[in-house]
């Protein structure tokens, strides 16, 4: 099973308010230009529509500085997974830094509260969310991983909570962590196409890419341009 997005798995949550449930996911069928790509993981656009949901993202000043952290881990968590998964956010965190988007992530430091939060549950996959504390998570149920984001009024982007299973398969931690880190930056619908199943993290049926693709890289950057001087 993917990992899950707001708009799955429970949450369009807007201001904190849970609210809308849809699949998060958008069938096409071959390579999309780069404008139909990126529109349909902004604003959940189908290739040449209109968007369905409004673009959210950082503002600029939190976008440079992002903090990326974890949630305190149960002792009932395996050692073995907790490493794999903090080597996996360290690469993805280097990933969407290269793209040459206008973001910048770094580790949240002692005693900060990230703007990003990992939380490496004990639930394993399929089964319910429990012990984040917040409502509208806890009692959904778990893919490989979900990804809830809050944003305010000005669809800017406040807070956002990674939930991972578990029992993910090793080989599916550093392309599942990718994918919902970079989701996290807003870009919030997969491609179910499997023109993309081994080139893009946005792939609905694949949990195979380690790298962002190309498309992938200029989404960010058109969604986070760098300001010319």
């Amino acid at each position: 099973m993917k990992g899950s997005t707001v708009l799955l798995a429970g949450l369009l949550a807007i201001g904190g308010v849970a609210d809308a449930q849809e699949e998060d996911f958008l069938v096409a069928s071959g390579k999309l230009s780069t404008e139909d790509f990126y529109r349909l993981v902004a604003c959940r656009a189908l290739p040449g529509g209109p968007c369905t949901q409004e673009p959210v993202r950082w503002p600029p000043g939190r976008a440079q500085d992002l903090s990326v952290g974890f949630a305190p881990v149960s002792s009932a968590y395996p050692p073995e997974m907790i490493r794999r998964m903090i080597a996996a956010v360290d690469r993805a965190m280097a990933e969407i830094n290269g793209a040459g988007a206008a973001l910048h992530l770094r580790r949240a430091g002692k005693g900060e509260t990230p703007d990003v939060l990992f939380q490496l549950s004990t639930v394993q996959e399929g089964d319910a969310i429990d012990g984040t504390g917040l409502s509208g998570v806890d009692g959904q149920q778990l893919g490989a991983a979900m990804v809830t984001v809050w944003w305010d009024d000005g669809q800017d982007l406040d807070q956002a909570l990674i939930v991972m299973a578990e029992d993910l398969p090793p080989a599916d931690v550093g392309p599942v962590v990718l994918e919902e880190l970079t989701q996290a930056m807003g870009l919030m619908t997969d491609i179910r196409d499997p023109y993309y199943d081994d080139i893009s993290v946005f792939a609905e049926d694949s949990n195979s890419v380690t790298r962002l693709g190309p498309q992938d890289r200029e989404a960010l950057r058109r969604h986070y341009p760098i300001e010319s001087p």
